[in-house]
């Protein structure tokens, strides 16, 4: 049960560092780079696995350095 609960909280914690870098992502596409088909294509195939696997780092770590504290 409670490695369970931890795999819950882990999961719901990097779904919050996702949306939040899934937004200032946005925020720099918008500002920098222009928008046609081909910009889009390269952020659906490049930027966004490297968001996604960002956010399982920086949870991962973020639980990691929780547990060495306690």
């Amino acid at each position: 049960m409670k490695t369970i609960l931890a795999k819950i909280i882990y999961f719901t914690f990097t779904l919050f560092i996702f949306t939040v870098l899934w937004k200032v992502m946005i925020e720099i596409w918008d500002a920098f780079v222009p928008w046609n088909y081909k910009t889009d294509l390269l952020g659906i195939f490049v930027v966004a696995p490297i968001v996604i696997s960002s956010s399982f780092i920086l949870s991962s770590l973020c639980f990691k350095v929780i547990r060495e504290t306690e």
